[in-house]
Order: C-alpha cells, then structure tokens, then sequence
C-alpha cells in the first residue's frame, strides 16, 4: 500500500499530466537506464511546482514522515517522475537535509537506474557542509558505494562529490574523490566515464594544481572523454 501522501502526489501528476496526456514506457538505455520504466512527460519545472506546493501545505511534516513519503516514492513509485519528484522533497526540506542517515541514502539508490535517476538524488542536494560535517558516515558511505556491484551506486560515489568539491576546499575530499575515481577509471560505461570527466571539472574550482597533477600522473588509464574535457575546463575555464 501506497503511503497516503504518496497516493496524493500521484493525483496531482496524473492530473498535471492529463493536460498534456503522455505516458510512456521509456526504451533500453534512456537516460542511463538499462530497463525500462513509465515516464510521466512532465517538465522538471511541473515536478518542482508538485514538490513545491506539496511542502508549502505540508511544513510541519515530522521527519519520520517525510522519510517514510520518500521510502514509498523511491520504493514503490512505478514511475522515473515520482523517484524525481521525491528528490526534488528533499531539496523543499532543507530543515531535514543533515539529519537523513547516510545508508537511507544508499537504501533509496537502490532503487535507481541510470544517471538521471541518480543525478536526482545525488547531484545538488547534498552540499559540503552536510557531507563535511557528517564525514564519518559519508567516507564509509562512499567506499561503501564505490565498490558495489550495482553500477549506479557505483556512480553515485562520483556523483555526490561534485557539489561538496565545487563548493568547499578539503584535503578528505580531495583524498576521496581521487580515490573513488582511480578505483573506477578503467569502466567504459557511459554513467561511470561521465562522472568521471563530471566530478573532476568540478574539482577544478579548489584543486586546479591537484587536478591537473592527477591528470599527469594517469592520462594513461583515464577515460579520454575526461582527459580532454578536464583538460578543457583547466585552460579556459569553460565547460
């Protein structure tokens, strides 16, 4: 059984997609994914809008509830639009933002295939005073990622350091994000060689000197994509 919240949030997507009526099962590959998965053709700022007006009726959603709604949305959410409507939630909720355990968040990935998917919850939420402040957890986390036979947590451990790394300059940030990066440079998989190439552009900000050393020591072995485009983003600053 769907939580009611959730059933609520369902209505208001089938209702905003009932004026433009579209739903579609979304082919091998599509955004990452490797199966297939209903879409609810809604722009991102439709979804936001439902997330927005869902929080502003809803600010005194204890905590507990808020993760169980996001339990039932990323579990049970037979749709990419609802997984991407619960990670929009999280950025409404920035009071509960440091308080959501780090093994939720690898709990949620697991229901998430392909980049989109996961770019939803890991790409601008967690900021670096949250991840900073939690290190402990989010290193263990991290590894933990890093090594996981699913390739999209795999990813995800790229991903969430491309916020914390454009925004803080940290010697454990620096360490990890090498690190999960050498562990990982030899996959040719599109949702790995993006993030790769993604998470070191990102790191240019505050480790330009490191960045470029790290590109000396491995142009061997790292995906040319993220050689070139890093390479790119260190001579002119451009993407």
């Amino acid at each position: 059984m769907l939580h009611k919240c959730h059933t609520q949030l369902l209505e208001k997507l089938e209702l905003e997609n009932s004026k433009n009526p579209i739903i579609s099962k979304l082919p091998q590959g599509y955004s990452g994914s490797k199966s297939s998965t209903k879409i609810y053709f809604l722009s991102n700022p439709q979804i936001k809008n439902i997330a927005k007006d869902f929080y502003t009726s809803n600010k005194n959603l204890e905590f507990n509830g808020f993760i169980t709604l996001l339990d039932s949305l990323y579990s049970k959410g037979k749709s990419t639009t609802e997984k991407y409507l619960a990670s929009y939630l999280i950025g409404c909720y920035k009071n509960y933002l440091g308080k959501i355990k780090t093994n939720k968040i690898n709990e949620w990935l697991g229901y998430l295939t392909g980049w989109a998917e996961v770019d939803s919850l890991c790409q601008t939420l967690f900021t670096a005073e949250v991840v900073l402040n939690g290190w402990e957890s989010w290193k263990k986390l991290l590894n933990e990622l890093n090594k996981d036979k699913n390739i999209s947590k795999r990813g995800a451990s790229l991903v969430l350091l491309t916020k914390p790394a454009r925004q803080a300059k940290s010697i454990d940030l620096q360490k990890m994000a090498f690190k999960n990066i050498q562990n990982l440079q030899s996959e040719k998989d599109i949702l790995i060689t993006k993030a790769v190439s993604w998470l070191l552009r990102e790191m240019v900000k505050n480790y330009k000197k490191e960045v470029q050393e790290f590109l000396n020591e491995n142009k061997d072995s790292l995906p040319k994509i993220a050689v070139r485009e890093t390479t790119r983003k260190i001579n002119t600053g451009r993407k």
